[in-house]
């Protein structure tokens, strides 16, 4: 299912740990695209979104799905935040062919991906969803961060923010975050529910 902006946000990097995972004796592909952002919005300054667990995003104009990677070597590029450390790499692997579009901004409702398919811990089969998370600037110092801006701090979306459905004709007061799904009968254009679409780039 199609991935919302909650908010205005620009890419600044990606990283592909998308593999293939066998457990007794049973093989079963793991969708793990992961997109950073930082956030453009007046309203969040300093806010940084990962989403991860996306099976592709428009945003990745050469990304075919279902690669499976070296997750030792995994494609990444540009900023990548993680709960120990925050900092940008250079592409590696075969990040190049992902045609990321590192600064592409993005406004709040639209397309950023596509949900994937992960292994169903402890049953037969498989199950669709995409995670999300929020990093926080603050004056206080995150004792886990080891590497990069210490005062990045993780916060849980569902209290720290306010959320509503997004519409284009939806009033959003000051701060409040639109959530990531097609809610309430909004729908994107039809040509943005093919998993094949991807943005050009920005001028």
């Amino acid at each position: 299912s199609p991935v919302l902006a909650p908010f205005d946000m620009v890419l600044v990097g990606f990283r592909d740990t998308s593999t293939q995972i066998v457990s007794g004796g049973t093989s079963a592909h793991s969708d793990d695209v992961k997109l950073f952002f930082e956030s453009t919005s007046p309203d969040w300054p300093g806010v940084y979104l990962t989403v991860y667990h996306l099976l592709t995003s428009p945003l990745l104009t050469g990304h075919t799905q279902r690669a499976s990677n070296d997750l030792m070597a995994a494609p990444a590029q540009g900023y990548q935040i993680f709960w120990d450390g925050n900092y940008s790499v250079s592409p590696t692997s075969n990040a190049a062919s992902y045609g990321a579009l590192i600064g592409y901004k993005v406004k709040r409702g639209e397309l950023i991906g596509f949900a994937g398919t992960v292994p169903a811990l402890g049953s037969v089969g498989t199950h669709s969803f995409a995670d999300f998370y929020f990093d926080v600037p603050d004056t206080s110092v995150n004792p886990n961060i080891q590497r990069g801006d210490i005062h990045l701090h993780l916060v849980q979306p569902g209290s720290f923010f306010y959320w509503q459905s997004y519409s284009p004709d939806a009033i959003f007061p000051s701060g409040v975050l639109a959530y990531p799904f097609e809610t309430d009968g909004y729908q994107l254009p039809v040509k943005q529910h093919n998993v094949n679409f991807k943005y050009s780039p920005q001028k």
